[in-house]
């Protein structure tokens, strides 16, 4: 994944900063961005910037996108949300 030119330098940090992290972390772009922000002030890239790493490593297959209902009873339940999943070799998705 390192050396995969295909992806931008951002977003194969991106996933690094991903696949480092214990089983079960969340996050998403947006919260990448602000911690950006955070430690680097106005050096950091821009949202947009780390959007498009998320849509670059989704299109490569490194990621993979599943909208799940929220079974009722929990919080939001009857609501969807978006799962990611972050993988270190290109996936396909199972379709």
């Amino acid at each position: 994944m390192v050396f995969d030119e295909r992806l931008s330098m951002l977003a194969r940090m991106v996933l690094v900063e991903i696949i480092a992290r214990p089983p079960g972390w969340q996050t998403n772009a947006q919260q990448i961005w602000e911690k950006a922000c955070r430690n680097r002030g106005p050096r950091a890239e821009g949202k947009r910037a780390y959007r498009t790493a998320f849509a670059e490593l989704e299109e490569y297959g490194y990621m993979t996108r599943e909208t799940k209902k929220i079974p009722a009873g929990e919080p939001g339940g009857g609501g969807f949300v978006t799962v990611l999943t972050a993988y270190d070799l290109p996936h396909k998705a199972d379709n």
